[in-house]
């Protein structure tokens, strides 16, 4: 969620909305991430407001209390909409690969897929590295191939840096 939030800064145009009948996009000064929740009744997608502010306790904070109140029923409809860009973690059902699907009026959705250690060549040896597949959908009518690429090396980039 952090390196989302850094994404999102460096390429405003993928924290979006983009409304297809008057073709006019709508870019926004937060990133509010929607979070998708499965449960037994199906999927839910709870917004993390201003996920970009927040520090690693109160994302987690975040994230247990939406998970709760989708489970519990008591979570309210205001906070089932309104994101900005979303994120689909796949991988933890195992899930190595997706293409996941943007949900109108978003632009972009990041998909995470299940980590995994990996045998990798490195300087003329090999050596076993943690890795997770990730994946960027995006609405080409607001955002072109060169902002999803760099939206998504800003993304890896904070990923690859030390919390």
């Amino acid at each position: 969620l952090r390196a989302i939030g850094t994404a999102c800064r460096t390429v405003p145009a993928l924290d979006a909305w983009f409304d297809g009948e008057a073709l006019a996009g709508t870019r926004h000064p937060q990133v509010d991430v929607g979070i998708a929740v499965d449960t037994d009744d199906g999927l839910f997608v709870p917004a993390l407001r201003n996920a970009d502010m927040l520090d690693g306790n109160s994302v987690r904070a975040a994230i247990k209390r939406l998970r709760a109140q989708v489970e519990d029923r008591s979570i309210p409809s205001s906070e089932l909409s309104g994101y900005t860009i979303s994120l689909s973690n796949f991988g933890m059902f195992a899930g190595r690969y997706a293409t996941p699907v943007v949900v109108p009026p978003c632009v972009a959705i990041i998909g995470a897929g299940k980590l995994s250690h990996d045998v990798v060549a490195v300087m003329g040896g090999i050596e076993v590295h943690r890795r997770m597949p990730i994946s960027l959908t995006f609405d080409h009518r607001a955002g072109t191939g060169g902002e999803a690429a760099r939206c998504l090396a800003a993304l890896l980039a904070d990923l690859a840096t030390p919390t």
